[in-house]
């Protein structure tokens, strides 16, 4: 399902920082930063839209959007970046990816998190209609 996830802010990050940080994060699963080339030094997965508000930001995601995983692949800094996550479900969360080779972004995707449609972003706010 192709969809967006609004990203909220946390600690010190706003949701630009956030949401930049995940989309790459998830990234260095499939190409870690120990082998990563330099023209791949800001790789990431997904695109990210900015609400007209210009504070909040969204992933453009693919819930079954395959990502291959690195053997080189570190979890640190992704699951950082869901403090809300319990111990338990960190350490599932590592062990899930760890366990295969690839898997679909979806199912990774916390169980608090909404994937939401275009139409209701649109609903929301974040697309706006141009009136003549």
């Amino acid at each position: 399902m192709n969809g967006f996830i609004i990203v909220l802010p946390q600690g010190v990050l706003t949701s630009k920082e956030r949401a930049e940080a995940i989309t790459r994060e998830l990234y260095c699963i499939t190409t870690p930063r120990a082998v990563q080339e330099p023209y791949q030094a800001d790789g990431t997965v997904f695109g990210l839209v900015a609400h007209p508000d210009g504070i909040q930001y969204a992933m453009q995601v693919d819930t079954e959007y395959i990502i291959p995983v690195h053997p080189l692949a570190t979890l640190e800094r992704l699951v950082a970046l869901f403090p809300e996550l319990t111990d338990t479900e960190r350490m599932n969360l590592q062990a899930y990816i760890f366990a295969n080779k690839a898997f679909p972004f979806g199912n990774i995707v916390p169980s608090t998190t909404t994937v939401r449609t275009f139409e209701e972003m649109e609903e929301l706010g974040w697309f706006p209609s141009e009136e003549p």
